[in-house]
């Protein structure tokens, strides 16, 4: 019975970090972008 219920906490654990990555790679693509538009006008 415990085990499972560790299995299971580890599943959502890794698919929250799935798409957490999942969702931030374009945050940090954009910022990126940002910061060399930014940079190239300075």
């Amino acid at each position: 019975m415990k085990v499972r219920n560790i299995r299971m906490n580890q599943g959502n654990f890794l698919k929250g970090l799935f798409w957490g990555t999942l969702f931030s790679i374009p945050i940090w693509i954009s910022l990126f972008g940002w910061f060399r538009i930014l940079s190239h006008l300075a």
